[in-house]
């Protein structure tokens, strides 16, 4: 039979076990609700694996010093103080809008609006805006495109869209095809109705992001507030004059990238990349990190 003291060293033991699994299996929520979660998430990991231990080995070793067993209760007390502390510091707190709006974010490819925009999305997603996502093609010239098509469902969940919709229209193709891909943008805009739009810039050498830009002004031409993004193949004629602060925000738009697996290799889509990129449009906007963009008309509410 145990004592009193292996049983608390049992139920810690079980606690501990159960923080580990919880950590593995909901490991997605994690990393949408807190700052440096990859970080955060190791150590909560490490933490749990190194207290059960420790707690294990007090419950087979009954006769074990009594200042060792007090030890490893208090490093597995004082540990999760400080995890519980950390994850409510980091914690990501988004101030609800009063006045919550309807969002269009259109991209050519599955990944285009995770990097041009995933930070400004994941935080009007957190302050209670409606987004819908149209992405033009599967984007099977860059890659495989049944897996890419799955990504960019995972994507948009992990940054909070509400609906997203890939059309099927040829990648790399996209150009000949503007007045059909116009035609299903006011399909959604009709039914819709956005207050914002997302899409991408005519300064770009991607023929496929200009035909998206193109459809865009042409289905949205009845629309107040239309901001033109920045992809990696943007050219040094795009001027961004609206700034998004996504300081909070950055490191969920880098796990929002890391969904597209297929495109990992792609030197645009590394950590630094995004990192160094956001702090110069922040630097731009007089902020730590941003996000530019293009206003082709923009409507403020004063």
């Amino acid at each position: 039979m145990f004592g009193l003291t292996g049983f608390i060293h049992l139920i810690n033991c079980i606690i501990f076990n159960i923080v580990i699994i919880l950590v593995l299996t909901k490991k997605l929520p994690l990393k949408r609700m807190v700052r440096k979660s990859r970080i955060l998430f190791w150590i909560i990991l490490a933490s749990n694996i190194f207290s059960a231990t420790i707690q294990f080995f007090c419950l087979i070793n009954p006769d074990s010093n009594i200042w060792y067993q007090l030890g490893a209760d208090c490093l597995g007390i004082i540990g999760q103080s400080t995890l519980l502390i950390g994850i409510v510091w980091m914690k990501l707190i988004a101030k609800p809008s009063p006045k919550p709006m309807k969002i269009l974010a259109l991209g050519a490819h599955p990944d285009d609006i995770e990097i041009a925009c995933g930070g400004s999305l994941a935080k009007l997603s957190d302050a209670g805006h409606t987004i819908v996502g149209l992405i033009a093609s599967g984007g099977e010239c860059g890659g495989n495109g049944s897996s890419r098509r799955k990504e960019a469902m995972k994507g948009a969940d992990f940054l909070g869209l509400n609906k997203i919709e890939i059309m099927d229209f040829p990648d790399t193709r996209l150009d000949q095809f503007v007045l059909e891909i116009s035609k299903q943008i006011e399909v959604i805009v009709t039914e819709l109705k956005p207050d914002i739009v997302f899409t991408h810039s005519i300064h770009d050498i991607h023929q496929d992001h200009r035909a998206v830009h193109y459809a865009t002004l042409r289905a949205c031409r009845n629309l107040s507030t239309i901001l033109c993004y920045e992809s990696p193949s943007i050219t040094q004629y795009f001027q961004p004059n609206v700034f998004v602060n996504i300081e909070q925000y950055i490191d969920i738009k880098i796990e929002s990238i890391r969904e597209h697996g297929d495109q990992n290799k792609k030197s645009y889509v590394q950590p630094e990349q995004v990192y160094g990129k956001a702090i110069f449009r922040g630097t731009q906007a007089k902020v730590k990190q941003a996000e530019g963009f293009e206003a082709i008309r923009i409507n403020l509410p004063i």
